[in-house]
């Protein structure tokens, strides 16, 4: 007898469809910290998006360059902010304003929660 796929066959055994959350991950952000004429640190962030309940990846799809281009803006400026403190990153701090600036570019409510996947903070 044949394998089949999953899915495939009897209806009743496939797979449940899963549900949830959706989640949208962004590229990673460099951002530079300059003090005077010198880069002194260098911040990687990673950010992934966790959607309202039953909104998908699609739905943020049109504005997704948009928030990009926000949160670069928003990670640069706090970052240029924060250069005299010995650490710059802080992730709630990151994590709040974010969350702020997709309420405004892509509507109240439309993102769960701003999750960060990675933070690396380097002296240069």
């Amino acid at each position: 007898m044949p394998a089949l796929a999953a899915g495939e066959g009897n209806p009743e055994k496939a797979a449940p469809a899963v549900s949830g959350p959706a989640f949208v991950k962004l590229p990673l952000f460099s951002i530079p910290v300059i003090e005077g004429d010198k880069v002194t640190r260098q911040i990687t962030v990673g950010i992934a998006l966790e959607l309202a309940e039953g909104l998908g990846a699609e739905s943020i799809a049109e504005k997704k360059p948009a928030v990009i281009d926000a949160f670069f803006r928003d990670l640069y400026g706090m970052f240029s902010q924060r250069s005299s403190t010995s650490r710059v990153a802080v992730q709630q701090s990151i994590k709040h304003r974010l969350a702020q600036t997709a309420d405004r570019i892509l509507g109240p409510g439309m993102v769960r929660q701003v999750l960060i996947l990675e933070l690396v903070e380097r002296q240069r």
